[in-house]
């Protein structure tokens, strides 16, 4: 292996660390992308090839001519390995902060619905009839990689969302086959699984994890 090679394995098993992190806390910025979030997988597939590099690697530790860049991969593996672990748990509390922080942020346009609920005995068909009496504009999340609300009213919120007269549903996917939402229940009435996952409060909203 040559000495180049020996770098960049060195860099990436120690980025392994802080890329989810990173990619998490992008993906909640105003003007950030779920981009590297997708990105993830490769971090994924090379945990597996670092699981299998582990039995390989104490095997050629018995060849000389193999021992240098056995022993070199055998030490990053270690590395690597806890460092993406720490990385996923690292990077979900990153998630929930950013996720904490929108909720804190949406509090207007919740209060803006319950505001037109009142005056008019019923909630708004769409979140543009709010403007421009309860709101100057229908607001954004502060996110770019989710920067909509999706609002839902009627029969089917009622029928949908554990009778409630109106939800606001994110949809948050964090890279792959994912289907992660926020929603924001006006009854506070979140069961515990559902919507494809399991449900974490945060503030008055709750996070499906998918």
């Amino acid at each position: 292996m040559k000495r180049k090679e020996r770098i960049y394995l060195t860099l990436f098993a120690v980025t392994a660390v802080g890329y989810l992190p990173f990619a998490h806390w992008i993906s909640t910025t105003p003007i950030g992308t779920s981009l590297f979030l997708w990105l993830a997988i490769f971090y994924g597939i090379v945990f597996l090839l670092a699981l299998l590099a582990i039995p390989v690697s104490l095997i050629c530790l018995f060849f000389k001519r193999y021992r240098r860049d056995a022993l070199l991969i055998l030490i990053l593996v270690l590395i690597y390995i806890p460092g993406c672990i720490y990385s996923i748990h690292l990077g979900q509390q990153v998630r929930m902060a950013r996720m904490a922080d929108f909720a804190d942020r949406s509090q207007i346009l919740v209060k803006a619905i319950e505001s037109y609920t009142q005056d008019h005995e019923r909630p708004p068909e769409a979140l543009e009839q709010l403007v421009p009496d309860y709101l100057p504009a229908v607001p954004g999340t502060g996110m770019m990689a989710y920067p909509e609300y999706n609002y839902h009213t009627g029969q089917k919120a009622r029928e949908r969302y554990q009778e409630n007269p109106w939800v606001l549903i994110v949809p948050t996917g964090s890279g792959g086959p994912n289907w992660d939402q926020m929603m924001y229940f006006p009854k506070q009435n979140y069961p515990k699984n559902g919507y494809g996952g399991w449900l974490e409060p945060v503030g008055d909203w709750a996070y499906v994890h998918e």
